[in-house]
């Protein structure tokens, strides 16, 4: 297996910048997902480390050799795409075996490798069918089976998971993390969603207008983006504007429309008294409470949408802005309910506003 090094990584198209001056570290064996919407610039980092798209400049290392001026067939890497680009006139066999077949290995080896391969993603016995005969799924995995029976010493995933339902994504899930645990291949990928990127890497960095907004553990990103941007792609969905007031008894108040919400000291470190901020929290984590107290506040519930795990709540009246709750317990059939809104310290996080927010 091996190190990827990104350096001062930069790609240009004319006057736009796709990647814009990336550095990432990525060690043996672990999985790293590049997270973000469309235009990100995560798709065509992929592409220059696979070698399909020229960088402008900066270095690609390969456990510290430099390959961005070496053709893609030499860099051994792996790559599964979108689209799975199977050949339709190729067995599940041809297919998978087409690339060993390009490096001239003899006929042995290939069925021997090919075999092992289509076990371990569970196809064995699937051979002789063609890619029309299998389901999603199926053709997934086929995928897969072919970015990895070369045996590549690094392997990039582009939305693996995209063009499957519900159902079959976290069942893909699953195996994916389980092939790449046991393989112990260096992995890369390329996402859209959240929950994907959070399921499957062992860190996740987030892009946007081709630069890095924050690298983290799944965790540090779902619970503590690094900022409101961050937050807003991460699925938190309420943001309540406010003014940073004077510590108190290891806590420090916001003012937010009238309302005092508490949070840690830490939490609004490095912001003065008086400083434009604002504030969120996963709709998971704000509670329904039958008593008053700190950080709660009285609203009206506008709607009510059940989700089969949680119901989600518009809150109206609480703050200038609307509230989200998303709690289990909520079975009310009527709208316009009064409800005390409960906002754990805790669980909240702190920006400061930029110019444009305030």
């Amino acid at each position: 297996m091996a190190t990827l090094e990104l350096k001062n990584l930069t790609k240009k198209f004319g006057d736009f910048t796709a990647v814009d001056n990336m550095n990432i570290s990525v060690a043996e064996g672990e999985m790293i997902a590049l997270l973000g919407g469309s235009g990100c610039g995560k798709t065509t980092t992929l592409r220059m480390i696979a070698g399909f798209t020229e960088p402008f400049s900066g270095s690609i290392l390969v456990s510290g050799k430099d390959v961005a001026k070496i053709p893609p067939y030499k860099r051994n890497i792996g790559i599964f795409f979108q689209n799975y680009a199977l050949f339709p006139h190729m067995t599940v066999f041809e297919n998978v075996a087409f690339g060993l077949k390009l490096q001239k290995l003899p006929k042995n080896e290939i069925k021997e490798r090919v075999e092992s391969i289509l076990g371990l993603v569970k196809l064995t016995g699937f051979d002789k069918r063609y890619p029309r005969e299998l389901s999603g799924g199926q053709q997934q995995r086929v995928a897969l089976a072919r970015a990895l029976v070369t045996r590549p010493s690094i392997l990039l995933l582009d939305e693996p998971l995209s063009n499957l339902d519900a159902t079959l994504r976290v069942e893909m899930q699953v195996e994916i993390k389980r092939i790449q645990t046991e393989l112990g291949i260096t992995t890369i990928i390329v996402t859209h969603d959240h929950e994907e990127a959070v399921s499957l890497a062992d860190r996740v960095i987030v892009m946007n207008a081709g630069r890095i907004l924050q690298i983290g553990s799944p965790q540090e990103i779902f619970d503590r983006p690094a900022s409101a941007f961050v937050a807003d792609f991460m699925g938190f969905s309420t943001f309540i504007h406010g003014t940073i007031g004077l510590p108190e008894n290891r806590k420090r108040p916001v003012v937010c429309s009238g309302h005092t919400l508490f949070v840690p000291e830490a939490a609004a470190a490095g912001l003065d008294s008086g400083t434009p901020c604002t504030l969120t929290i996963r709709s998971e984590n704000i509670c329904l409470t039958d008593e008053p107290g700190e950080n709660t506040v009285s609203g009206v519930v506008q709607s009510a949408t059940y989700r089969g795990h949680a119901t989600r709540l518009e809150v109206k009246g609480c703050f200038d802005e609307m509230v989200y709750p998303a709690v289990s317990d909520y079975t009310e059939k009527e709208n316009g309910n009064h409800v005390l809104v409960h906002f754990p310290a805790n669980r909240i996080c702190v920006y400061k506003n930029t110019m444009e927010e305030q």
